[in-house]
């Protein structure tokens, strides 16, 4: 049961996190940043995590920025597809083609996901997450879906209450594809029997929170959004102007998030202009698909474009400070309304001029009050081009603006860490 409330008037939080430091990129900030700040809001935080498997990337700097925070990590074994490779083994990103076939065929016999094989392990060490502190509430966060599985038999076993975290929408997801309709409801029964159980639910977006307000009625329903750690800006000054605009992509692209909008357009620039290589550079870090390769040197994009590998957080944020723009894009698909990545809140956080490829849906909310957005529907080469054009004027010009201060308050992730601290208090009995 839950407990009094220590003299200390602390709490102990256990955060259930498939993904956590040192598995870097964009799915780890949002709990590592809970982690990080909670403690400082009258929370004792113990994560509830897996030992490390083969990942695309790694950070070693998230995971010591968490643990000088003083939290407790529990690491259990776990039986699934990334333990193939040596443990802790950074791998290649596979191709489109090859993660699609890899997701479908893993989707077909796992559910919720390929991660099922965590649950059995994380459940060896329920009596391990209390010790020397009762528990009083469970936050897990997803996907994987089988977070919420593990979150919900962990606040069972503690008679204590569950929060769950939705990064995107388990049952209309827009990245999942179902095998067939037998496998939906079989999913639609496993979410419903975690959110009976919960007693609230929170997300990142209104669109998925009106998605789960249609599912799920008996919890309440709150959005706290990606965000930015001011911390990671604090130390990188901006860029100086320099000869060429350079235009920056951080991350990775999948799915229906890709760079040929964006390639085309430069492309197009550089017909009408060979010296646009003199004022323009492309620069991708992260993890630049190969299969892309072969359309930068069909587009002749070559001197244009600087393709750098996989950076710690911290090296990706004093990137994103010496850049002059910063671009993405969410590609046309189903659900692509209620797609919001964590990468457009680091890019506000660093307060420079965003060249967004979104459709009409929660990234141009987000951008909305920004005052340094230009947004262009994904898939339209010819108005990508021409808001080059006036991003290339400005800075010749050294106009470019800067983000609204005031506007992205809402994303600093040390302020909502204080927001979700009374907002969890209020739902564990005293």
């Amino acid at each position: 049961m839950a407990g009094d409330i220590p003299a200390t008037g602390r709490r102990h939080l256990v955060l259930v996190a498939y993904y956590f430091p040192p598995l870097g990129g964009s799915g780890v900030q949002r709990v590592a940043k809970w982690a990080k700040y909670l403690p400082q809001n009258g929370w004792d935080v113990t994560v509830l995590t897996v030992e490390p498997g083969s990942y695309f990337a790694f950070d070693q700097t998230l995971l010591e920025e968490v643990e000088a925070a003083g939290v407790r990590i529990i690491r259990t074994r776990s039986l699934d597809p990334t333990r193939v490779a040596r443990k802790g083994t950074a791998i290649r990103m596979p191709s489109e083609r090859k993660r699609r076939i890899f997701s479908w065929l893993t989707g077909l016999f796992f559910v919720p996901d390929n991660k099922r094989g965590w649950i059995a392990h994380a459940q060896k060490a329920f009596e391990e997450v209390a010790s020397g502190s009762v528990v009083d509430l469970v936050l897990s966060s997803a996907p994987p879906y089988t977070s919420l599985m593990v979150g919900d038999e962990l606040s069972k076993f503690h008679d204590v209450p569950h929060v769950v975290d939705y990064r995107d929408d388990w049952i209309e997801n827009p990245r999942h594809r179902y095998p067939t309709p037998l496998h939906k409801r079989w999913h639609r029964r496993q979410e419903r029997a975690v959110l009976q159980n919960a007693s609230a639910v929170i997300t990142i977006n209104e669109s998925i929170g009106q998605l789960l307000e249609q599912r799920h009625k008996d919890a309440p329903i709150k959005v706290f959004p990606q965000g930015f750690d001011p911390e990671d800006f604090s130390e990188h000054q901006r860029a100086g102007i320099g000869n060429r605009l350079v235009l920056l992509y951080s991350g990775m692209f999948y799915d229906a998030q890709q760079p040929d909008t964006l390639l085309k357009a430069v492309a197009s620039l550089q017909d009408r202009d060979p010296d646009l290589k003199d004022r323009l550079e492309l620069r991708f870090i992260g993890l630049f698909p190969d299969e892309k390769k072969p359309l930068l040197e069909s587009l002749n994009l070559e001197a244009l474009v600087s393709i750098g590998g996989y950076l710690t957080h911290e090296q990706t944020t004093a990137e994103l400070m010496a850049a002059d723009v910063l671009w993405m894009t969410v590609g046309h698909q189903e659900g692509e309304h209620m797609i919001s990545t964590g990468k457009l809140h680091e890019y506000m956080g660093s307060r420079k001029p965003i060249l967004a490829l979104a459709p009409d849906g929660e990234v141009r909310k987000a951008l909305s009050g920004y005052e340094a957005a230009w947004t262009v529907m994904p898939d339209d080469v010819g108005s990508t081009a021409k808001v080059l054009t006036v991003l290339l004027a400005k800075h010749a010009e050294g106009s470019l603006p800067a983000g609204d201060a005031a506007w992205i308050e809402r994303y600093d992730r040390k302020r909502q860490a204080g927001d979700l601290s009374v907002f969890l208090a209020s739902l564990v009995s005293t």
